[in-house]
């Protein structure tokens, strides 16, 4: 096993190296690390749900036993799919056990041999450990580039049988948002199924990221979300027609071949969706201040601060740290070039993003 400590050793030497950190306290917008109290500015938590418990949920038990095929599908979870698919304007939704696995077992369902995907270049990694994993063609468009994709769909389409575009609604490390209306009319243009993760837009630009576009879900069209982020629990969900979901019951082998999502975590999600609303309102505010403040136009909670290499982004998030901030270095192979991924949350005051611009200002 000589080799794992010499790969071990380069990440080091190159600034890549990772380790964990151990929270002695709740996810909340105050986080205890080895004792050192942090102002937390990386959380997905954007609606501060996650420090929410209600004792109501614990008559469901710790576990769900077994899979939702078996003995594992409880009265609450589909509560929940219903109220998640009225949300995103949909004829259903089917609960998974993480985003990751939402996207990887719904794509590799969908798609096969003889299908063609269009991918985004940004696309989160569980979006592209998906397309490989279903063997259809693969083909990577510029990031948010129509006009290319356009191109690639015209020239390639006719050649396969079915075909998926699959996109990041609002990406991950940048923080932008896709051009859903132009994916969509693509969509339609050439037959294809759209598929848009909108993990970090639920319950931060909206209900769902389709309401900055005026548009509505139609059958051809899946939206994957997860509780996980503003929603402040666990899991995810596919939302699209009932016969997608029908399908996705009896075909995708994420959701048939593991341990149903607990159901006192569908129970939680059920309570902290009813505080949604308010939490928004403030979480919007709380970004536009930030915009307006440091000038990095973001259209989401996800604010890039961009550095020159990896050892700037260390030595800034080192900073940070010794400051009572928390914001992880952010290197590659996550992103190509190194940042500090800076998450706004409603919980955040306006003096705390400001003492923050200060710190990244070097004041």
């Amino acid at each position: 096993m000589k080799w794992i400590k010499e790969e071990l050793n380069r990440l080091k030497e190159g600034n890549l190296y990772r380790s964990l950190r151990a929270l002695t306290s709740p996810q909340n917008k105050e986080i205890t690390i080895n004792g050192k109290k942090l102002i937390n500015f990386s959380s997905n938590d954007y609606l501060g749900l996650a420090k929410e418990f209600h004792q109501e949920c614990g008559k469901w038990g710790s576990g769900s036993g077994a899979s939702r095929l078996v003995c594992g599908n409880f009265e609450i979870h589909e509560k929940l799919e219903n109220k998640l698919a009225k949300l995103k304007k949909t004829e259903s939704a089917l609960l998974f056990p993480s985003g990751y696995m939402a996207n990887v077992g719904v794509i590799s369902t969908l798609a096969g041999e003889g299908d063609v995907i269009f991918s985004d270049e940004l696309n989160h990694a569980s979006i592209i450990d998906g397309c490989r994993l279903s063997k259809a063609k693969i083909i990577v468009y510029p990031h948010k580039d129509v006009d290319t994709l356009e191109h690639l769909l015209s020239r390639e389409r006719k050649n396969y049988r079915r075909s998926l575009i699959v996109t990041d609604s609002v990406f991950s490390m940048d923080g932008d948002i896709a051009p859903l209306d132009k994916l969509f009319k693509l969509k339609n243009e050439y037959d294809s199924i759209l598929i848009i993760d909108d993990a970090h837009a639920t319950g931060v630009v909206g209900w769902s990221s389709f309401e900055l576009f005026s548009l509505i879900p139609d059958e051809t069209t899946i939206i994957i979300g997860t509780c996980g982020k503003a929603l402040g629990t666990l899991g995810a969900f596919v939302c699209g027609s009932s016969l997608l979901r029908e399908y996705l019951i009896n075909k995708c082998r994420t959701f048939i071949y593991t341990t149903a999502l607990p159901p006192f975590i569908a129970c939680q999600t059920l309570k902290n969706l009813e505080k949604v609303p308010e939490r928004m309102k403030k979480l919007q505010s709380n970004i536009e201040f930030f915009k307006n403040l440091t000038g990095i136009n973001s259209q989401s909670a996800i604010f890039p601060f961009l550095v020159e290499d990896e050892k700037s982004a260390l030595t800034l998030s080192r900073h940070l740290y010794e400051n009572g901030f928390f914001v992880p270095a952010i290197r590659p192979p996550t992103v190509k070039k190194s940042r500090l991924r800076i998450s706004i949350t409603s919980e955040h005051t306006k003096e705390e993003m400001e003492q923050l611009y200060k710190l990244l200002n070097g004041d």
